[in-house]
This record gives structure tokens, sequence and C-alpha cells, in this order.
């Protein structure tokens, strides 16, 4: 076969011998480019050449002859000429697979990190704000409960009272009727209980206990007994409601109460007067009977933004290892063909022109594979041409 090449666009044609000899007129034959209408001349002397003639080391008989060696200044430009194709050949910078794995790895890695903390932290405070709102709509509607249940207790005793005129204070926690009206529950663990307030002319201690779920403290200051109990690093807490209290107003607020075990529990107590009398409700119960359920939900909800959490970044450490996974697969793949391809046109450079290129890749480095191939075929027959004119 004879390998033509446009001059025009470079398309490379394989013609048969003997179809181009039927078509010489005189000493060549003329052929049509089919992409560009270019006329391609070939002589007889071309077609007539056997595919052995340019075989021949025709260069090669070169090295027997004596040639003067070169001068001493041509011999450095030379080398150095040399020096700068070499630095040319060998770019310093990242490769193409570490570029890939910053642009596809490293940058979602970021992004997806800093938006999987944005969402956890939204998450977070949204479930905060839910469950503390929850607390304090609970905790007021607590406060009104016991309020509700001073004030109502209050009023009981008021009627019961008016109605029993004959009975006397001492005898108000053992009548089975008054009892079951001043002491009632309040909550899971509260309780109420009637005392009397102090006259003008008498001390705090004469806050006389007169009905209370412990029979033991009637007729006890109620003062002396709560500072007993509570000591006095928490007792000044109630003593602020009391002294309220002390003015024959409704009194409210928390205070700390002491478990004989230690534990610090908070409590809320509303004191309500008994109308026309001297004696007051008081209502009391722990808060946390009330917000219970809300610390459990706030606890369950913590557990579930913690679990949503650990989720999310396993999802995103699994799609991070896959991303990296190809990234790495496939970026051997490409830089494997490049580096193949960059050996290749270095060793064409070189006069290696009989190598063959082997890429079955369907893309781009296919296309590229292919330029080189042409470009290959393009230097064989220029050295063929350039070898016969000699």
């Amino acid at each position: 076969m004879t390998t033509l090449i446009c001059e025009e666009c470079g398309k490379i044609y394989h013609l048969d011998p003997e179809k181009l000899k039927e078509k010489l007129a005189g000493d060549e034959a003329r052929t049509r480019c089919r992409e560009c209408g270019h006329v391609m001349r070939i002589t007889r002397e071309q077609l007539e050449a056997t595919p052995e003639k340019p075989a021949e080391p025709v260069i090669a008989a070169e090295p027997e002859k004596t040639a003067p060696p070169p001068a001493p200044k041509k011999e450095q430009k030379k080398k150095k000429e040399e020096k700068k194709m070499e630095k040319k050949g060998q770019r310093q910078g990242l490769g193409l697979r570490t570029k890939m794995f910053f642009l596809f790895l490293f940058v979602p890695l970021l992004l997806m990190t800093a938006s999987g903390l944005f969402s956890q932290n939204q998450l977070n405070e949204l479930s905060n704000r839910i469950t503390g709102e929850s607390t304090r709509v609970v905790q007021g509607m607590a406060e009104e409960i016991i309020a509700e249940k001073a004030r109502s207790v209050g009023l009981q005793a008021n009627i019961f009272l008016r109605s029993h005129p004959e009975l006397g204070r001492m005898d108000f926690n053992y009548d089975p009727e008054f009892s079951r009206i001043a002491v009632q529950r309040v909550a899971e663990s509260g309780y109420t209980v009637l005392f009397e307030r102090p006259g003008i002319d008498e001390t705090d201690q004469a806050f006389r206990i007169w009905a209370h779920p412990d029979a033991r403290l009637i007729g006890i200051p109620i003062i002396g007994a709560l500072e007993q109990a509570l000591g006095p690093q928490y007792f000044p807490e109630f003593r602020r409601i009391i002294e309220v209290a002390a003015r024959g107003r409704e009194a409210r607020g928390y205070y700390t109460w002491v478990e004989r075990d230690g534990q610090l529990r908070q409590k809320f107590a509303v004191i309500s007067p008994v109308e026309g009398t001297r004696y007051h409700v008081m209502a009391t119960a722990y808060i946390d009977d009330f917000t219970e359920p809300v610390r459990v939900l706030e606890n369950e909800a913590r557990s579930m933004a913690l679990h949503t959490r650990n989720i999310t970044f396993g999802i995103l450490i699994f799609s991070l290892f896959i991303i990296g996974l190809s990234i790495s697969i496939y970026g051997y793949r490409i830089t494997r063909s490049i580096k193949y391809l960059t050996d290749a046109a270095d060793r064409i450079s070189v006069g290696e022109l009989d190598m063959q290129i082997d890429v079955r890749s369907k893309d781009e480095i296919g296309n590229l594979a292919d330029a080189i191939s042409r470009m290959q075929d393009s230097l064989k027959l220029s050295i063929e041409r350039l070898r016969r004119r000699r």
C-alpha cells in the first residue's frame, strides 16, 4: 500500500499502487482529496519503489564517514538546547489525579461538612427552643394549678368555718370533714397546709400550723419547722414568701427543698389567705412533678438529634469513601493513558516511528491517540520523501 498525505488538510490515504499506476499520465499520477478537494501528486519513481527501499539505512551509513568534530561553541549550544527541551518536557506542579482529588473530594468534603454541621446546629437549636419553650409553658401552667388549688382550699375552708363557728383551731386537723378540706393533694407529691399568721403584737413564731399531712407538726411554728428542715442556706428563699403572706396578701415563689438523702429539689408554693380570718392555706408541690414529662421529651429529642448526627456523618463518610474510590480508579485510568501517550509522543520525537499506539478509549483520550497516530504516519511519509530526494 502507498501512503498519501494531503498537504492542505493532513488527511492520510492508504492507496493501492496498481490503481495509481493506471492513473499515470506521463511521469506522475494525480488524485483528489475527498476532504478539501486538493489535488495530490505522486511520481512514477515513488510508485515503483518497493517497501524495503524506505527501510534502507541510508542515514545509518553516515556514521561510517569521518565527520569533523563539532566546534566547542556549537557543542555547548547544543547541550543548552537539550537541557531546555528536558526542562520543557518535565513540568513541575500538581498531577492530574491530585487536582481531581482536590476538586472532587476535598472541596465537596469541606462543603458537605459545613452543611452537615450547620444543619446539626440548627436541629439542636430548634430542639432546645422547643423543649425550653415547652418547659416554660408547662411550668407556668403548674404555677397556676398550684395557685388555684390554694385559692380553692381557702374558699372551701372559709365556707366550712362560717358554717361551723364552734370548731376550734386545735380540732382542725382532727375533724375528718375539715381535715379533708384543709389538707388536699397537689399533683403527685404536693399537699396543702393551713396555718395561722400572727397578730399585730405577736412574733413570727406565732405562724402556727393547724392542718398538715403530718400530725406531729400541729401547733408548731411553721417558720421554725421550715428553718430546721431547709437550713440557713435555703430558708431565706421561703422567708421572702412568708413575709408577703404576713401582710395578709397572696404570696408565691420558689424555694429549695432538701430531701433526707441530701438531694435538692425545687418546690413552688402559693399562700392564699382565708377571707375574714387570720388563717392561710399554703399549696406546695415539687415543680418537677409537672415538668418531668417535658424533661423526658427533652432527653428523647437530644438522643434523637445525636442519633441523626451520627447517621448524617456516617452517610457523609461513606459517600466520601465512594467518591474517593471512584476518583482514584477513574483518575488512574486517565493518567495512565495520558502517560502512555506522552511516552509515545516522546519516543516518536526521537525517531521511533515504528512503535504501535494501542489506546482503545472512545472518548477524548482516544481522539488524542488517533491524532498522534496520524502525526506518526505523516512523519514517516515526510522522512521517506526526504530520503528519496537525497
